[in-house]
C-alpha cells in the first residue's frame, strides 16, 4: 500500500510542479520551476533505489511487480533536472518573449565595439536562459575571438567605460570587491561591483554586474541619465573573465531573492545589429571560442 501513496505523491507533485510552470506566471512559475530542481534530487535518490531494486529481481529471478517498474518511470521524470546541473537535458525557462511585460529598449552600455558573450531567446546562445531571473540577460566580453592569457589588462573590455543605458535611480552599488585574474574563483558575492537601477520608463531594474574595483562613479540613491558614464568594466565576483553583465528583472534585486524574481525581457536600439543580440560559443581543440554577434553602437 505504502508504494502506492508514494506513486500517487510522485504524480501529484510532477503535475502540480510542471503545470504551474508552464500554465502559471509571474512568480508562482519561477518558485516551480525552482521547486522541480530541489524535488529532482529526490527523484534522482528514488531512481537509485527502484533500479537497484529491479536489479536485485533480475539476478534473483524474481517477478518484478508493475508498481516498482511505474515507480522506476515516475522516478526518472522527477530526476529530469538533476541531470543539468552536469548539462544534460537542459531547457530554457519557457516563458514567451512576446507575452512577458514589461520589455524596455535601452542603449548599448558601451561608446565602441563589443562581442555578445551570452544573449538572446535561446539557450543555445545564451546559458542564463536557464534562470528565471535572468531569462534574457546578456555578457559582454572583447571582441577579439580567442584570448589566453591571464592577465586582466590583456582583454579589451577590461577597464572600458560602462555608459547608462537608461534614465533611472541607482538603488544599490557595491564597488569594493576585488577584480580576479581569470580561472580565480575566490569570489566574494557572485555579482561582485555591482550598480542597480529602477528604471524610470517603467519602475522595473536593471542588474549591471562585474564592474571593476573602485570604478563605480554613482550612489544610492543618486538619480542618473541615460549616456552617462557610471563604472569601468571589470572582473569581479562569479566571473571567469572580464566582461558586463546585464540584465532586466521585475523584482527590486536588492530586496529579493533570485528565486523570487522574474527575468524580463531586455533590447538594445542604436546598434549595428539585431535589437537582441545573441551570443553563443563553439570548442576548438578543447577550448571554448566565442562566436556571438559584434555590435557597435550607431554614430550619430
Amino acid at each position: 500500500m505504502w508504494k502506492k501513496w508514494i506513486m500517487i505523491m510522485f504524480i501529484t507533485i510532477l503535475a502540480v510542479g510542471w503545470g504551474s510552470v508552464y500554465l502559471a506566471t509571474g512568480i508562482v512559475s519561477a518558485l516551480a520551476w525552482w521547486g522541480m530542481q530541489a524535488f529532482s534530487i529526490v527523484g534522482f535518490i528514488s531512481v537509485i533505489i527502484t533500479l537497484c531494486v529491479i536489479v536485485g529481481k533480475l539476478f534473483s529471478r524474481s517477478k518484478i511487480h508493475k508498481t516498482t517498474v511505474t515507480m522506476f518511470i515516475l522516478s526518472t521524470a522527477a530526476a529530469w533536472p538533476a541531470c543539468w546541473f552536469v548539462g544534460i537535458g537542459q531547457i530554457a525557462y519557457p516563458v514567451n518573449v512576446n507575452s512577458a511585460t514589461p520589455k524596455v529598449t535601452i542603449r548599448l552600455p558601451f561608446n565602441e565595439t563589443v562581442r555578445v558573450g551570452w544573449g538572446g531567446e535561446q539557450l543555445q546562445t545564451n546559458y542564463h536562459a536557464i534562470e528565471p531571473n535572468q531569462r534574457w540577460a546578456y555578457d559582454f566580453i572583447a571582441p577579439q575571438k580567442e584570448i589566453t592569457n591571464s592577465q586582466l589588462e590583456d582583454y579589451g573590455i577590461y577597464g572600458v567605460e560602462v555608459i547608462a543605458p537608461a534614465s533611472g535611480t541607482v538603488i544599490s552599488v557595491e564597488d569594493s570587491e576585488a577584480d580576479l585574474t581569470p580561472g580565480n574563483d575566490n569570489f566574494k558575492s557572485m555579482v561582485g561591483n555591482h550598480i542597480y537601477i529602477r528604471l524610470d520608463e517603467t519602475g522595473t531594474y536593471l542588474v549591471l554586474a562585474h564592474l571593476k574595483q573602485g570604478s563605480v562613479k554613482v550612489e544610492v540613491g543618486q538619480h542618473i541619465e541615460e549616456g552617462a558614464v557610471i563604472a569601468r568594466v571589470g572582473n569581479s565576483g562569479n566571473s571567469s573573465e572580464p566582461h558586463l553583465h546585464i540584465h532586466h528583472q521585475r523584482q527590486d534585486p536588492s530586496k529579493t531573492s533570485m528565486f523570487l524574481s522574474e527575468g524580463l525581457p531586455l533590447y538594445f536600439r542604436d546598434i549595428d545589429g539585431p535589437s537582441m543580440p545573441k551570443g553563443g560559443n563553439r570548442i576548438e581543440d578543447g577550448r571554448d571560442v566565442p562566436t556571438g554577434e559584434v555590435i557597435s553602437p550607431n554614430k550619430k
